[in-house]
């Protein structure tokens, strides 16, 4: 029969009876189940009982090897201070020699300026000036073997000071290098010092606490505990060396300085005594370079004009550029095709053009004029140190000269 059939005849068709198990086996497996359910609880019991061995065993542990944690955690922190408060120490002490130092180059540079600036050129223009004699008053005097040897005395002096200028200088470097270290290893303790005190106030249950997952080491140590220490002694030392250096040396310092002024200021009385008897004219070129100086002061004036007369000039053709492109603006908001290119539009084009190439000249012609205004003022203050300097020479040679030196005392750098 078709299964078409049997749905119009409501007939239910009934599987095939299935193979089944005897009342026995029902038995002896409901048996077995629960012999394995006696088992895995009995096996369940024992491993709860184990889990709460070793749960409090571990909590003593850890809770045991968290306090020493936390205690060589204090010592350390302490051994840090200490560390850095030696540091700290040694730090001051060699900013203390620092400073010192810096005051006897001071001393020094002030000394080596004072013989080069005044010592050197005051003698060098006496020499010269000399040798500018005429007649038989340019004979080898007294004055000429004392100039040259006041010169020779004031070169020596500088040469030694800048000897012991370098040396200076460069224990100052020295110095500055140690408290570079230190300052350096000062931070490093600081830093450490603040890493564990975080640490100690670390707390397990806290929210932001979590389980390390990454891949690099959490254990990075660059040295050991003796390498550590070792670093921070050899720094102390270090300091210590250079601070024992400078001593001296500020103490050879103070004494060059004496001996310097003193050899000087003796010679420089001595030139003195024989310049007294010599003295020469040079007031034609001082009046020359005055007369030159008085038409240099006269083109500056006229340049200065120039230029005021320029930028006004270029200031008045930046309103009109300004004018040509506001115009250009206004006109571009037009509405359709009234926006054309009209001859409106081709006039005010050029008009930018040409104001824009008439910029340019006056912008060249104003560079120019600053440029020989600069010149000419170079020019101008070169001149007045030459009429400086040779009216300086004036009160040497004339009556003058010899208060004016005798004045000129060499005082203790």
């Amino acid at each position: 029969m078709s299964e078409k059939y049997i749905r119009q005849q409501n007939l239910v068709i009934l599987p095939p009876e299935q193979p089944k198990h005897r009342p026995h086996d029902w038995h002896a497996n409901n048996r077995v189940q629960n012999v394995f359910s006696l088992d895995q609880q009995a096996l369940a019991d024992r491993v709860i009982s184990e889990s709460d061995r070793v749960i409090d065993e571990t909590k003593h542990t850890t809770e045991e090897s968290k306090s020493e944690v936390d205690f060589r955690l204090r010592e350390r922190i302490e051994d840090i201070r200490f560390r850095r408060d030696e540091l700290q120490q040694q730090k001051k002490e060699a900013h203390i020699e620092e400073e010192a130092l810096k005051v006897y180059k001071r001393r020094t540079i002030d000394a080596i300026n004072t013989l080069r600036e005044i010592a050197v050129p005051l003698c060098q223009k006496c020499i010269v000036l000399r040798e500018g004699r005429q007649g038989t008053d340019l004979v080898n005097d007294g004055v000429d073997r004392e100039l040259r040897k006041e010169l020779d005395v004031t070169e020596g002096g500088i040469a030694l000071l800048e000897k012991v200028l370098e040396q200076c200088v460069e224990q100052i470097r020295r110095l500055r290098a140690t408290i570079y270290l230190l300052d350096r290893d000062l931070a490093d303790k600081d830093r450490s010092i603040r890493i564990d005190e975080k640490n100690l106030e670390l707390r397990p249950n806290q929210m932001e606490m979590k389980v390390y997952a990454g891949r690099v080491p959490l254990d990075p140590y660059n040295s050991t505990d003796e390498e550590w220490i070792m670093v921070t002694n050899k720094n102390i030392e270090a300091t210590a060396k250079e601070i024992n250096s400078a001593q001296p040396l500020r103490s050879y310092i103070d004494q060059l300085l004496r001996q310097v002024a003193e050899d000087i200021r003796t010679q420089v009385e001595r030139t003195n005594a024989a310049f007294r008897q010599r003295t020469a004219e040079l007031r034609y070129t001082k009046v020359k370079l005055e007369n030159v100086h008085k038409e240099t002061v006269r083109q500056v004036n006229e340049l200065t004009r120039t230029v005021t007369r320029l930028e006004r000039e270029i200031a008045e053709k930046e309103g009109y550029v300004a004018l040509a492109q506001t115009r250009l603006a206004n006109r571009s908001q037009r509405p359709g095709i009234e926006l054309c290119r009209d001859n409106v539009f081709e006039g005010l084009k050029k008009e930018l053009a040409a104001l824009r190439e008439t910029i340019a000249k006056l912008d060249g012609s104003l560079v120019k004029s600053k440029a020989t205004l600069r010149y000419l003022l170079n020019t101008q203050v070169m001149q007045e140190e030459e009429i400086n300097l040779k009216t300086q020479s004036l009160h040497i040679d004339e009556v003058d000269c010899m208060t004016m030196r005798e004045s000129f005392k060499f005082q203790d750098f």
